[in-house]
C-alpha cells in the first residue's frame, strides 16, 4: 500500500502539471491572437490572372488600402523575356522551314 507521502506527491505534481498545461494554453492563445492582429494589419490581397502574351498564370500581391502591386510572380521582366523567347523560337522555325 502506498504511503500518504507518495500519494500527496503524486497529487501535487498532477496539480502542477494541470497548471502548466493551462499556462501553456494561455501562451498559445496569446501568440495566435498576436499573429491574427498582425495579419489583419497587413491588409494584403491576392490577384490571379493569365498573361495575354505568354499564357502564364500571374499572381499579384496587392496592398489592401492603395491597390498597388506589392509583388508579382512571375515578374514583368520574366514575362517579357518569355515572350521574346517565344518570338525567337517562332522566327527560328520560320527560317528553317
Amino acid at each position: 500500500m502506498p504511503s500518504p507521502r507518495s500519494e500527496t506527491g503524486l497529487s501535487s505534481s498532477g496539480a502542477e502539471g494541470e497548471a502548466g498545461k493551462a499556462e501553456q494554453k494561455l501562451h498559445v492563445e496569446e501568440a495566435v491572437e498576436r499573429i491574427r492582429t498582425q495579419v489583419q494589419t497587413l491588409q494584403r490581397n491576392l490577384n490571379f490572372s493569365v498573361d495575354d502574351s505568354t499564357g502564364e498564370v500571374v499572381v499579384q500581391v496587392l496592398d489592401g488600402d492603395s491597390g498597388k502591386v506589392v509583388r508579382q510572380i512571375p515578374s514583368e521582366d520574366i514575362l517579357r523575356l518569355a515572350e521574346r523567347l517565344d518570338e525567337m523560337r517562332s522566327l527560328l522555325f520560320e527560317a528553317t522551314a
